[in-house]
């Protein structure tokens, strides 16, 4: 707890871009609809939450994914999607976390994965899902993997080395990625700035690769779906 709290007296903060956003929404105006509404308020509420626990027990966290994206693109959470997503390292999961988010009244939905490769963790509350991806640091670059439940199918998803800085969204303070660009870019490529209301995670994002398949016998450790 105290390397915790020293490290938020010691990161770099980031703004997200105004400017950027701005001429984002002149070009893509939103009108919400009812689910859209309802979503952001969600979110909302279930980013603070994760961020609560995951704070609670020490566990350092970042924007990944959608949530990155739209606090990078808009200054805000992407109204059409449908979770919130948090970046992990592996090196500080600790397993007193599955039991503070049931505490808080988190749901586990699935548990991919194992903590030396390709780990991955969501939650689900009222309705929403919180995706938690743990990265894993090489060399040269960073990676987090993915799994498909009814195939075993193993996804690698790559990006450069990164620090963290913080910011601020939707009035909560958490991190990201200090250089979000390239993190941004890796995941969502040169057009990251246009719309993209469909998306498959095993094929859309820039960065994906796929890497075999989890032998059957592990499926019951690495497989395993809740609700």
């Amino acid at each position: 707890m105290v390397s915790f709290l020293k490290e938020q007296r010691s990161s770099h903060f980031v703004e997200c871009n105004a400017k950027r956003a701005r001429r984002y929404h002149e070009k893509h105006p939103i009108e919400l609809n009812k689910e859209e509404t309802e979503f952001l308020i969600q979110a909302r509420q279930l980013l603070a939450l994760g961020k609560e626990v995951m704070d609670s027990v020490g566990v350092r966290f970042w924007l990944s994914s959608g949530t990155c994206l739209g606090w990078f693109r808009q200054c805000n959470l992407i109204s059409y999607s449908r979770d919130v997503d948090f970046g992990v390292w592996i090196k500080d999961y600790d397993e007193r976390l599955v039991q503070a988010m049931l505490d808080r009244g988190l749901t586990l939905k699935h548990r991919f994965g194992k903590v030396s490769d390709g780990f991955e963790l969501s939650f689900v509350y009222f309705g929403l899902k919180l995706d938690l991806f743990f990265f894993y640091e090489e060399n040269d670059h960073m990676w987090n993997g993915g799994t498909q439940a009814k195939s075993g199918r193993k996804f690698k998803y790559t990006f450069p080395k990164f620090s963290l800085c913080w910011t601020e969204l939707v009035g909560l303070k958490v991190r990201v990625p200090c250089d979000t660009l390239s993190y941004v870019e890796a995941n969502y490529g040169m057009n990251w700035a246009e719309p993209v209301r469909q998306w498959d995670w095993k094929s859309s994002p820039n960065n994906v690769k796929e890497v075999g398949m989890w032998p059957e016998r592990d499926w019951p450790e690495v497989i395993q779906v809740f609700v």
